[in-house]
């Protein structure tokens, strides 16, 4: 077979592994190199004359080690493949003899942030205690990383990578021209009875949609003229610590299950909100943010290394404590309080490397 890029993105199912799996594939077509792309069993993507896609199940921990260390290998040897270039996009290292790069974007087993031992975050545990391992067990002086971020890069560089080995790429923040600001001018709010706050994130409980409950509580002790609604892209039964914290607390006139939308309606979820929410304490990029400044919207988020990479310049947000529920319940009465909805400059990512840079680059 003539000489291709192999891409190792069995994993890649959901989320936003499946967003970067589907940008990938995107930018790749443009391009005139052939790829055999090893994919997630049963998800659909979109085809392409110069890609070839090789469905292989690693559903299980046994199943995801055995195709890295010897599956991959084993289906290089038996079709007899002269590989230029392996992408494991997976954030682990590969066995394999040809060149590698690495697209890491699993930010646990580098975040140096506590969270308590249970039921709910023994997987996470492992993630951030064994998966380093599988991320360079198959490493060598000349794998290359890609990484979202500048704290990545670091984090990474404190690991023993070389730092001219790291590059940093962000996601591709595209939003259809007719969702984007034309105007930063503050207008008057209507006099509506309630106050939205949107928060578009999943069920991973360092997601940290406790934390908004609690600012909530805090909230109805205040005199406030006005109701605050929390929306969230969950439904009942997704996080059922978070559906017994809303009953606990009698906030169930106050959240707002919207469940999992088509991203043309998180959108517009993005432009009707008082403010964007991302209280998150462990992410790599937290492409929220990208989408929110995009759009010129407020922001309340946690301060820490990520919100500051990809806000730098951005006027609209504030940065609060994770685990401060005070401080967060303070400043969404702010913003309820104001007369005007808040309009920004909209965050800029014309200056940064992206997808385009990626294929450039290899």
């Amino acid at each position: 077979m003539s000489c291709v890029f192999l891409v190792s993105a069995t994993a890649l199912s959901s989320g936003g592994a499946l967003t970067i799996l589907r940008q990938f594939i995107a930018h790749a077509a443009l391009t005139d190199k052939k790829y055999i792309i090893f994919s997630p069993v049963g998800v659909a993507l979109d085809t392409h004359a110069n890609i070839t896609y090789i469905e292989v199940d690693t559903t299980s921990w046994l199943k995801r080690i055995w195709w890295d260390s010897i599956g991959l290998r084993r289906y290089i040897k038996q079709h007899n493949i002269e590989c230029e270039l392996c992408i494991s996009l997976q954030n682990t290292s590969v066995n394999v003899d040809c060149q590698q790069l690495i697209y890491l974007h699993q930010p646990l087993p580098f975040t140096t942030i506590k969270y308590v031992f249970n039921k709910e975050t023994v997987k996470y545990f492992l993630y951030k205690w064994f998966y380093k391992f599988f991320i360079i067990l198959f490493i060598t002086k000349a794998t290359r990383f890609v990484v979202q971020t500048q704290w990545m890069k670091a984090a990474l560089v404190q690991s023993g990578v070389a730092e001219n080995n790291i590059s940093v790429f962000t996601p591709d923040i595209k939003l259809p021209d007719e969702y984007l600001p034309n105007s930063t001018e503050q207008v008057q709010r209507p006099a509506a009875e309630q106050i939205h706050f949107f928060y578009p994130a999943s069920s991973l409980f360092y997601k940290n949609h406790v934390l908004i409950l609690d600012a909530l509580a805090l909230l109805k002790t205040r005199q406030l003229k006005k109701k605050p609604i929390f929306a969230v892209t969950l439904t009942v039964g997704d996080y059922p610590v978070f559906d017994e914290k809303v009953q606990q607390l009698g906030l169930s006139d106050n959240v707002s299950y919207l469940g999992v939308m088509p991203y043309e309606q998180v959108i517009e979820y993005y432009i009707s909100a008082d403010a964007v929410l991302f209280p998150s304490y462990i992410e790599t990029f937290g492409l929220p943010l990208a989408e929110a400044g995009v759009l010129g919207k407020k922001i309340i988020c946690a301060d820490l290394p990520y919100s500051r990479d990809v806000l730098t310049g951005y006027q609209g947000a504030s940065f609060l404590d994770y685990q401060d529920a005070t401080k967060w319940a303070d400043e969404m009465a702010s913003v309820m309080r104001l007369k005007t909805v808040l309009k920004f400059t909209p965050l800029s990512f014309s200056q940064c490397a992206t997808w385009k840079g990626f294929f450039d680059f290899i």
